[in-house]
């Protein structure tokens, strides 16, 4: 028998997936997928739908489970249920594990760390799988939500999108129009146990502060606001995703790296938001991102017309004299 749907849906979810799938096209040209299963409630319900799907579409799968050996016992057993959620489904399993506390690169806090290494071992796994491969993570409505708090709270939210739903690296997230509960609901109905992080508790981690206190009480004051925090960030994505299209072809066509020199004139060609998302695109990676005032100071004074001036910005410098605006690296800042 069918399960019900879940509050808020006119169909089971195993439905919905399929027909947001086929919607959108996010999982489209697919040779073979890898699931990022960390043990957790979506990404164990993302291994069971993408597993049926794949067997709909003749593709194999992989689980992908990552140990950052930083929860000792409770690692090793989330380690174990991803691994037997994968005999379970049939599909194939690979692991990882990394020292995350010895492999921090400068000030870099944990969650950071443990972040980058997961992305670099699941892309790393996708170009050993070959072209074609993509691969998937659990991330829901509410990261999205929380992605967009979070970018507020770290004044990037004139700079950053959102969750993309697909990257140009092979990562996609096909759970991000789905809601956490009614994951956990299906799961729960399909008789199907998922681990409990107990560091997704902890309010250390400024995601776990927006998760547990700021988004609940937002979406207290405010019903559906989480839904639309989700929404706004899609529409900014959409934007900037068009800001770098046109960046991109700007760029193409005079011949010039992203990375700079540019002449004054193809800053005034691309207009303010565009030359300023040019700017931010080309500091990035080093430090903390440009902020807006940062941002709008270097562009007033493109704007003025100052023949000469330097600019201190995001752990760089700017540079213009009449003709050329360059940023220049780290290693050879000025005193």
């Amino acid at each position: 028998m069918q399960n019900p749907a879940p509050p808020g849906r006119s169909e089971p979810l195993p439905d919905a997936f399929a027909r947001h799938v086929a919607a959108s096209g996010v999982l489209d040209g697919a040779t073979a997928f890898v699931a990022a299963c960390s043990g957790g409630s979506d990404s164990t319900a993302l291994a069971l739908l993408l597993s049926a799907l794949a067997r709909r579409r003749d593709v194999p799968i992989v689980l992908f489970h990552v140990d950052h050996q930083l929860r000792g016992v409770e690692g090793h057993r989330d380690a174990r249920a991803a691994a037997d959620l994968a005999a379970s489904l049939g599909t194939s399993f690979v692991f990882r594990s990394f020292p995350v506390r010895d492999l921090r690169e400068g000030g870099e806090s944990l969650e950071s760390a443990a972040r980058r290494l997961r992305y670099e071992s699941l892309v790393a796994l996708g170009r050993d799988l070959g072209p074609g491969t993509l691969l998937a993570t659990g991330h829901t409505l509410e990261d999205q939500a929380e992605t967009v708090l979070l970018h507020l709270e770290r004044r990037l939210g004139r700079t950053r999108g959102g969750i993309r739903p697909r990257r140009t690296d092979g990562v996609v997230r096909p759970l991000l129009p789905f809601r956490r509960g009614e994951l956990r609901e299906w799961l729960l109905a399909e008789g199907v146990p998922w681990r409990e992080d107990a560091s997704n508790a902890d309010e250390r981690f400024a995601r776990n502060r927006v998760r547990h206190r700021v988004l609940p009480e937002i979406e207290a004051r405010w019903p559906g606001a989480t839904a639309r925090l989700a929404r706004a960030a899609e529409v900014l994505t959409e934007r900037l995703d068009a800001l770098d299209a046109a960046i991109d072809a700007a760029l193409a066509e005079a011949g010039l790296p992203l990375g700079g020199p540019w002449p004054r004139r193809l800053l005034d060609r691309l207009g303010r938001e565009a030359a300023g998302r040019l700017l931010v695109r080309a500091a990035g990676g080093v430090g903390r991102p440009p902020g807006r005032a940062q941002v709008g100071r270097v562009l007033d004074r493109i704007a003025a017309g100052e023949p000469a001036f330097r600019e201190s910005f995001a752990g760089r410098r700017i540079t213009a004299d009449r003709l050329t605006v360059r940023l220049t690296p780290p290693a050879r800042l000025v005193p």
